[in-house]
């Protein structure tokens, strides 16, 4: 008996089902294409553990930036799991300094920006 052909075989249809089975969440997820600013906003928010207002408007601020292409998102994507990979309790405010920092040397000046 060939145990290798075999072997691959199950390994190849295990995997086309398990792709058959999560195409259907992937479609369904607000964050599957990039550019859905709501899909950020509400990560960013859960996933800092945003609450008092003034970090609120930290993170529409950022939103916003994103949004009119002054800061790409793929940056604030690497900020974010940067902040909560570090597993500390609460990474909004390591977020926020690192943001600062990257956005600075953009030019872009986060508190600055205006609107609803």
């Amino acid at each position: 008996m060939h145990v290798r052909p075999v072997l691959a075989i199950a390994c190849l249809i295990v995997g086309s089902v398990v792709d058959w089975a999560v195409m259907p969440l992937r479609a369904e997820s607000p964050e599957t294409g990039r550019g859905d600013v709501a899909g950020l906003e509400d990560r960013l928010t859960s996933g800092l553990r945003v609450k008092a207002p003034r970090e609120v408007k930290f993170v529409q601020n950022v939103v916003r930036s994103v949004r009119e292409g002054r800061l790409p998102e793929h940056l604030v994507d690497a900020t974010y799991l940067w902040a909560v990979r570090r597993g500390k309790k609460y990474p909004f405010p390591a977020f926020e300094h690192v943001m600062r920092l990257k956005a600075e040397k953009l030019g872009v000046d986060l508190d600055a920006l205006s609107g609803p």
